[in-house]
């Protein structure tokens, strides 16, 4: 009977270790990721009457690309916005949809494009300036808002 139940362990053990090695690796990112909570928002500035993302924003997009990867029930809310002082077309598009449509392409290239629940251009509707004492590069930004899948 013990060597019954022996077998049964090393079976199970072995079974697990083999089902554990066809996992999938987490990358460093996305281990850091799954450690913390999922965050409300992340945030991309644009570089003024452009469709260009500041400097550092690259990390942005990878933790952004690591959450929706973990996290099987989480989507993102893509916002692109304006500021009041700046052109309000590139290209022939509004601003801010071409804003929405650079940010949908990063997502796209770490291959969680899948996760957007939506994408919306607001234009300068919700301008932030004031309450950053003026400062007008806060309204050239995109957000990228976390939230349960809709049936998640």
């Amino acid at each position: 009977m013990r060597k019954k139940i022996l077998y049964k362990v090393a079976a199970a053990v072995g079974l697990a270790a083999a089902l554990g090695g066809c996992a999938p690796q987490m990358t460093k990112l996305e281990r850091e990721v799954a450690s913390k909570d999922v965050p409300t928002a992340m945030f991309v500035f644009f570089q003024k009457d452009s469709v260009v993302p500041v400097e550092g924003s690259e990390e942005v997009f990878d933790q952004t690309a690591a959450v929706l990867s973990v996290f099987d029930n989480i989507g993102v809310k893509v916002v692109a916005h304006r500021a009041s002082d700046e052109r309000k077309k590139i290209e022939g598009l509004p601003l801010d949809e071409a804003r929405v449509r650079i940010l949908m392409g990063h997502l796209s290239e770490r291959g969680v494009a899948d996760k957007v629940v939506s994408a919306i251009s607001q234009g300068n509707k919700e301008s932030m300036a004031a309450a950053a004492g003026g400062d007008r590069a806060v309204d050239r930004r995109g957000e990228l808002i976390f939230g349960l899948v809709p049936g998640g």
